[in-house]
């Protein structure tokens, strides 16, 4: 057997059509093919009646549509409550609100297959349908026939998590247009308090507390042991600092300085975020983003942030990434390195601050605080950090690295530009206008025993650190138009390209 992709069937030949059809077990359907003679314009048509398996079929007849998202994993690692977050574009006469979005994990169960609705969140909801557009007459001059080229559309996102073997494959369905449907409840330990940026989230892991004048994380109590990690000894007392620059005469200004940055949030079931975007306190040109994202059922939180340098400037200090806790909890470090070593530093044997405890590679996996006798780590899982100007060329960076420091408190961060780290710190270095960075981790705390020490920091970072395959597949619309669509190539006052091949000037 071969697929064909033209439509075109060699006559006198046998051949089977796959049809996509939202089919219930035990139900007559009544199945027509038309054909057509492509030389002698001559017609036919085959019909048959049949009755469907009593077999599950269509989830829920209620749901009049579907798409569906055919998730991999395919780099051998266990997920467990691994986040998926979908954006999905619907024909919006086939949706009357987000409340109609169910998500339903497949699985085959012998001959048959099993549904299962999972908790699901939709966010991000976005409408287009510009009048102006629509109402355009557009002509096809070889068929005469009016082009189709828009319609209504309305854009979502979706989140929600899966657990899946290494390996493993799955389905899950995304059913909408049911527009007589509620918004589904589901149950979540994920729970968030407070107003404005003084947020207090928890699930059942942890309970972190931000700063109400930044948003930063200034405590992360962890549930199991009972222990809060905090820092409270300068500035603000934020655990998180950076990203943050220091070009003198200014001060040194950190994110954690921020008052009242702008800021957005989704909250719902699945997952809490709030994004925040600002310059830096006394540096006008140099603009900060942060993004963090609690998860139910999870016991990781996971940190976005972007720096973008407007104009050029000189520093001492450009860096990332930087925590920072008081020494009531923690007495030793341990970071894996490239050759899977795990590294253990004991801080009553370390260097001390202004020395670096120990600088690491800037692709260095993990660094993690931790105590035995108290039972606690907090984990620090770098799983992606570049740089890039957006004037073309390179981000200025200098030998970036990762180091940890030991003072009155132990710090963990990321150097991009640091000379006031070195051995030669009055040098003013140059950060070019356009140099963009930008770094994604993962922070986690969690009992020591319990976890199997480091085995499961390893796990984690895994998990996060390579996505999974989503890949989308969804009918094709009745109202969409047949075959290809040709696309807009010059704008309406152009005079077209020189010396082009065929194709009207336009005036």
């Amino acid at each position: 057997k071969k697929e064909v992709y033209d439509k075109k069937i060699e006559a006198g030949s046998s051949f089977e059509v796959k049809i996509r059809y939202s089919w219930e077990r035990d139900t007559d359907y009544e199945v027509k093919v038309e054909l057509r003679n492509t030389e002698s314009g001559e017609s036919a048509s085959l019909q048959k009646t049949t009755e469907s398996p009593s077999r599950k079929g269509y989830w829920n007849p209620e749901w009049k549509n579907y798409l569906s998202l055919l998730i991999s994993e395919e780099n051998g690692y266990q997920r467990t409550n691994y986040p998926v977050h979908a954006t999905v574009g619907i024909l919006s006469s086939y949706l009357l609100s987000p409340d109609e979005i169910r998500v339903v994990r497949t699985k085959k169960k012998g001959e048959d297959i099993s549904y299962t609705e999972i908790p699901r969140q939709v966010y991000g909801v976005t409408h287009w349908a510009d009048a102006k557009l629509l109402s355009t007459e557009e002509i096809d001059e070889n068929t005469g026939m009016r082009i189709t080229r828009y319609h209504p559309t309305t854009t979502l996102s979706i989140a929600f998590q899966v657990n899946l073997e290494p390996y493993e494959k799955a389905t899950y369905l995304v059913f909408y247009n049911n527009p007589e449907a509620e918004k589904p409840p589901f149950d979540s330990d994920l729970q968030v308090s407070g107003t404005g940026l003084a947020k207090t989230i928890e699930n059942s892991f942890y309970k972190v507390v931000l700063d109400e004048r930044s948003g930063m994380v200034t405590e992360i109590f962890e549930k199991e042991t009972g222990i809060k990690l905090e820092h409270k000894l300068e500035t603000n007392g934020a655990i998180h600092w950076n990203p943050g620059v220091y070009s003198p005469p200014h001060m040194w200004s950190h994110c954690s300085d921020w008052e009242n940055p702008k800021f957005s949030e989704v909250n719902g079931p699945v997952f809490y975020c709030l994004h925040r975007t600002a310059p830096l306190p006394h540096l006008q040109d140099v603009i900060v983003s942060i993004t963090y994202r609690f998860y139910k059922d999870s016991p990781f939180i996971l940190v976005d942030s972007i720096m973008e340098i407007k104009e050029d400037l000189f520093v001492k200090a450009l860096r990332n990434g930087e925590v920072v806790f008081n020494k009531e909890v923690f007495d030793k470090a341990a970071y894996k390195t490239l050759t899977r070593t795990i590294n253990v530093i004991d801080f009553t044997r370390s260097r001390m601050h202004p020395d670096h405890v120990v600088t690491l590679r800037p692709d260095t996996p993990w660094i993690a605080f931790f105590n035995r006798e108290k039972n606690i780590v907090f984990s620090n899982l770098f799983l992606d950090f570049s740089a890039t100007n957006l004037e073309g060329g390179k981000a200025s960076i200098q030998q970036p690295y990762i180091y940890i420091q030991h003072g009155p408190w132990y710090y963990l961060s990321r150097a991009f530009v640091y000379s006031f780290g070195s051995n030669n710190q009055s040098r003013m270095l140059p950060v070019k206008k356009g140099s963009v960075y930008h770094e994604r981790t993962a922070w986690m705390a969690f009992p020591l025993e319990h976890k199997g020490y480091f085995s499961y920091v390893d796990a984690t970072y895994n998990m996060l650190k390579y996505p999974l395959s989503v890949v989308e597949e969804i009918e094709t619309y009745p109202e969409s138009p047949e075959g290809w669509l040709v696309p807009i190539l010059t704008e309406p006052f152009e005079e077209g390209v020189k010396e082009a091949i065929g194709g009207e000037k336009k005036k």
